[in-house]
């Protein structure tokens, strides 16, 4: 309730960026689709990491970075993501 009164909603949207970025992925970059999993977000400095399963997945998420930022922004109220990491898992 605190939190509600002080307009702090971090907590909530960061676990909403993770749980809708499969929609949002494929509503931006369709052809990364099951390729790019969202591992965390830091709702403090807006990271959004992701973990693609290629290098040149990666690289298109480079890319497009911009536009995933965006409809992040835009589909989840309050997420104020900044940027987007990429990190292989291997």
């Amino acid at each position: 309730m605190m939190m509600t009164e002080r307009g702090m909603a971090a907590p909530a949207a960061g676990g909403s960026v993770l749980a809708r970025f499969d929609t949002i992925l494929t509503a931006v970059v369709p052809e990364l689709a099951r390729r790019v999993k969202a591992v965390a977000f830091d709702a403090e400095t807006g990271h959004l990491d992701v973990a693609p399963d290629l290098p040149a997945a990666g690289t298109q998420l480079r890319w497009s970075a911009p536009k995933l930022i965006a409809a992040a922004n835009e589909k989840v109220a309050g997420a104020n993501v900044r940027a987007l990491r990429v990190a292989y898992v291997g």
